[in-house]
């Protein structure tokens, strides 16, 4: 096998990848709330964080701009859900030292 699930798992819990992902949405939300105040209040009006559930569905690998590969991450996606329904997401990219790269706050 070229990966190692296990070895992936014990990435994650070296770097404190879920509490790292989880706090980096509510700094991109808060964020959102003062830079789209209007927006946000469309999706967040009389906003309830009870009623906002964040659960990381998937991690991946991803090797980007082939074919030199020089551009890596371990991607964590994370669906926004609000008031039981799905309305967009939060993807964190994390350099392979642990660093974070990018995010993605994204509404649908």
């Amino acid at each position: 096998m070229l990966f190692s699930a296990d070895d992936l798992k014990e990435w994650l819990v070296k770097y404190d990848v879920e509490k790292r992902c989880h706090d980096s949405f509510w700094l991109s939300l808060n964020n959102y709330k003062t830079e789209e105040p209007d927006e946000y209040e469309e999706y967040f009006s009389n906003f309830d964080p009870s009623k906002l559930v964040l659960k990381i569905q998937s991690v991946s690998i991803s090797y980007l701009n082939y074919p030199d590969l020089n551009y890596n991450h371990v991607r964590v996606y994370m669906p926004i859900r609000y008031q039981d329904k799905k309305i967009g997401y939060y993807e964190l990219w994390l350099a392979f030292d642990g660093t974070v790269e990018d995010d993605y706050f994204v509404l649908e």
